[in-house]
């Protein structure tokens, strides 16, 4: 390995950042889907780059490093966002668990009709596996190790495909606009 002393001045180093800053920041933006977390990302690799100008060696091309090291900060936030993105799922799984208590009152029957037929129609938009997952989980109530027995399908994978349903249908009601009353829905209904 050399050292590329080429990149110990900020020129340097802010040129590298004009010319890789957009490519690396949708880059990050694939694995966190989030533009601002992205930005935060890229910027903190042209940070530690610079603070570590000194002792960083490279053995090829330094677009391979700063690649790299938005690859390798991309999974450190995830990881870290980790326990709480699952969190947040277990309450959006409430949420959609409470559509059933809720349906029974008759003054929320029409926007849970409404709110339904989205659901529904969000379901039959899945890909075939995730779909059958997700309705085995919603509909019939199985548990994550009797939907991978009956599918023959890993409980990991079976919590991917459920995992990407519930972040796929939370988005989808927020862009419709009905993610706001289904969670006052459910404050309602505790």
């Amino acid at each position: 390995m050399k050292k590329n002393a080429m990149y110990s001045n900020l020129e340097s180093v802010e040129q590298l950042f004009r010319q890789y800053y957009k490519v690396l920041r949708v880059y990050a933006f694939r694995f966190v889907n989030d533009w601002d977390v992205a930005e935060d990302i890229v910027q903190d690799v042209f940070v530690a780059l610079w603070n570590k100008r000194a002792d960083i060696e490279f053995d090829g091309a330094v677009k391979a490093y700063l690649f790299k090291a938005v690859y390798n900060k991309s999974l450190n936030f995830l990881t870290s966002k980790k326990y709480t993105e699952e969190e947040s799922m277990e309450c959006f799984s409430d949420q959609i668990d409470a559509l059933q208590i809720q349906e029974d009152n008759q003054e929320n029957s029409l926007f849970m009709k409404e709110l339904r037929g989205e659901i529904e129609a969000f379901v039959e938009t899945l890909p075939v596996q995730v779909k059958k997952v997700f309705i085995l989980s919603r509909s019939y109530g199985l548990k994550v190790k009797e939907i991978a027995v009956q599918l023959d399908l890993s409980p990991k994978t079976v919590e991917k495909y459920l995992t990407r349903a519930l972040l796929e249908l939370r988005t989808h009601l927020k862009n419709k606009g009905l993610m706001s009353l289904l969670f006052l829905l459910y404050l309602c209904s505790k």
